[in-house]
């Protein structure tokens, strides 16, 4: 694996640990300060995760239980293995199944209050919260996605659970899925699914590496998927090491990024000939990889770009004025329903990016089956 210097990421990402970290995954690059520094860090973050958890194991803090089965869908990384896409597929099969389904989600850059809560059916407010503010970005693309599923979020999500189970008794969810729900202590669960991006699967732990917790949390695990497989991906020696911390199924899949069909307001098709060179707007925890899928997978021409940090707010005039010279703007989910107003009347038409997972159904069957 190569230790060049990155150059363009780090810059966009303003040289941050998690740029340095993505960069290579076996340490940090930069200076030799950063390097020390951040082994040390990394080390009480190992310090500080054992305490936790060993708190909660030995039962001086306390796990609540959700009437129904949980079903929590998270990761050793931070950020960037998939939960989303298996998420919303898990979330359609219960439903195909006669479930009901609700997804759990904490609500990364809402603006919701530690103790406030909300909930979104069909992209409207469900359950207001107490404090205006604007509803999370996945859990919007959630709930649009699938209009008959609720997104309960929440920063303390047994308590906006319980609470909407409190004012929507009828809607009481046969399966919570618990986004994001790895390290979440504070829930029980009935099954824990681990995803890991198949070209690291064992990161070192922050801000060292991209790890939230060590390999051997994989000891809890019930099913481990490997996102991002591609030939040669993961490596024979990377899939014994899964194989070593954890007895569970693991299973291989994809992603991919497809080609849109239609624009965001419904008005335009997508034509490779008449939009020929696009205006790529990401705010996602890896934007390096979106890009390689837009280049190398679809084929396009990236003349124009705008990357923020993940969750980040797009500026309007910013995006007008770097799309000029575009003939379409190309985003993904999750960016376009953070705030669509940013994207609405546009000169350009705007698609949104699907991306979906292979290969992953029969797995999700049997998590299915396990919990009925």
């Amino acid at each position: 694996m190569s230790t060049a210097k990155p150059t363009s990421s780090l810059t966009s990402l303003g040289g941050s640990w998690r740029a340095y970290a993505l960069a290579d995954p076996r340490g940090p690059l930069g200076p030799w300060w950063w390097r020390i520094s951040a082994t040390g860090l990394s080390i009480l973050y190992a310090l500080a995760v054992s305490l936790r958890s060993g708190l909660y194991r030995s039962g001086l803090l306390s796990s609540r239980t959700l009437p129904g089965k949980t079903i929590s869908i998270g990761n050793l990384a931070a950020g960037g293995t998939g939960k989303s896409p298996i998420t919303l597929r898990l979330a359609q099969l219960l439903q195909d199944a006669g479930a009901t389904p609700a997804i759990l989600t904490r609500g990364y850059g809402s603006g919701l209050a530690p103790s406030d809560s909300l909930a979104l059916l069909a992209g409207q407010v469900l359950m207001a919260p107490t404090r205006v503010c604007r509803p999370a970005d996945e859990a919007m693309m959630q709930s649009m996605a699938l209009p008959a599923v609720p997104v309960v979020v929440g920063r303390n999500r047994f308590a906006a659970a319980q609470r909407f189970l409190r004012e929507h008794p009828q809607r009481a969810p046969s399966h919570w899925l618990l986004d994001d729900g790895m390290q979440h202590w504070q829930l029980t669960r009935d099954f824990e699914l681990v995803l890991l991006d198949a070209r690291v699967p064992l990161p070192r732990l922050m801000p060292r590496g991209v790890g939230r917790e060590r390999p051997s949390a994989l000891k809890r695990a019930d099913l481990v998927i490997l996102t991002r497989c591609a030939e040669g991906v993961p490596a024979p020696a990377q899939i014994s090491s899964v194989h070593a911390w954890t007895s569970a199924p693991v299973v291989q899949t994809s992603m991919r990024t497809g080609l849109p069909e239609q624009s965001s307001d419904g008005l335009h098709r997508y034509d490779p000939l008449k939009h020929a060179t696009v205006c790529l707007v990401s705010a996602v925890a890896r934007p390096d990889d979106l890009r390689e899928a837009v280049v190398n997978q679809l084929g396009l021409i990236v003349n124009a770009e705008i990357r923020l940090p993940d969750h980040g707010l797009i500026d309007r005039q910013r995006l007008q004025d770097t799309a000029a010279a575009s003939d379409a703007v190309l985003t993904t989910a999750k960016d376009y329903w953070r705030d669509p107003a940013v994207f609405a009347g546009l000169p350009q038409p705007v698609f949104i990016l699907p991306l979906t997972v292979t290969s992953v159904d029969t797995a999700l069957d049997l998590v299915i089956k396990r919990l009925r």
